[in-house]
């Protein structure tokens, strides 16, 4: 890949599946921002990008989280 940075704001199960697709998009120390996903569903999805992201609770707004991280 070769993008620095991939944005995506969908629900949880499409972020959970599109893994694979969006980790081979980023660039070596590409940053990788996901939205669209509950509190209690972060886990689940930080679980579908390791090890390739590293991914981190960036933001919180009610019920929503903002996932951040970088590509290994």
């Amino acid at each position: 890949g070769s993008a620095q940075w991939v944005v995506a704001n969908i629900l949880a199960g499409p972020l959970v599946d599109l893994a694979p697709v969006l980790t081979a998009l980023l660039a070596p120390g590409g940053r990788l921002l996901l939205a669209g996903l509950l509190v209690e569903q972060a886990e689940a999805v930080i679980a579908a990008y390791a090890p390739s992201v590293e991914l981190a609770n960036a933001d919180q707004q009610e019920e929503w989280v903002l996932l951040a991280g970088e590509k290994c």
